[in-house]
């Protein structure tokens, strides 16, 4: 199953803040704003196939720019001229640009099944 970008990048953004509710209350799972339940550890598994995932061949994924916004701008929530400057661009180019073209590929890879995407509440909770 395929998130809307919208709010895979939510949900990326608020990565670090769900993990400590996580580790705190064991809160798994949240309702995104489309009413859909989200499982922490399917975000957790997408956000490693972001960064480090790679194909068959060996080659990552996405690329150093989608996966260098995606952590640096997403999870770590650096602003946009912050990450620019990291990631050795102009502070005018449009880094969160690079993260939502990283937000597409995952999609793209979950359509053609070469990564897996989201379980849905009652496949979590029948696996449980």
């Amino acid at each position: 199953m395929n998130i809307p970008v919208r709010i895979l990048r939510e949900l990326f953004r608020n990565f670090q803040a769900w993990n400590a509710l996580y580790e705190a209350e064991g809160k798994e799972t949240l309702k995104g704003p489309d009413g859909t339940e989200y499982c922490i550890h399917d975000i957790a598994r997408l956000y490693s196939e972001a960064v480090s995932g790679r194909g068959e061949k060996g080659k990552y994924l996405l690329s150093p720019r989608q996966r260098e916004a995606i952590q640096l701008f997403l999870i770590e929530n650096r602003p946009e001229r912050e990450v620019a400057r990291i990631m050795g661009v102009s502070e005018d180019n449009p880094v969160a640009s690079y993260a939502t073209q990283g937000m597409v590929r995952l999609n793209d890879l979950i359509a053609a099944g070469v990564i897996q995407g989201i379980t849905s509440a009652e496949e979590y909770e029948g696996a449980a």
